[in-house]
């Protein structure tokens, strides 16, 4: 299965993490204000014990990304 490339827009108060993650990221002006965005590769998303969760909190999760910080995740 071919992996994706997924665009994560946070708060540009995030930039620092976003930094020391070492992540590939540029400044965007978008979706209004200022925002940075990230480029990771997706994961693929299963069930956990029956439960759902959120795909694009996991999606975060798995890459260390505050989702408090999230404005926007897309496919890039």
């Amino acid at each position: 299965m071919k992996s994706s490339t997924v665009c994560i827009h946070v708060q540009p108060e995030f930039l620092p993490k976003v930094k020391e993650l070492g992540y590939k990221y540029k400044v965007s002006d978008q979706f209004g204000p200022e925002e940075i965005d990230v480029f990771v590769e997706d994961v693929p998303y299963e069930m956990f014990d029956g439960t759902y969760q959120d795909p694009d909190e996991v999606l975060c999760e798995f890459y260390n990304i505050d989702y408090s910080y999230v404005n926007n995740i897309e496919l890039a």
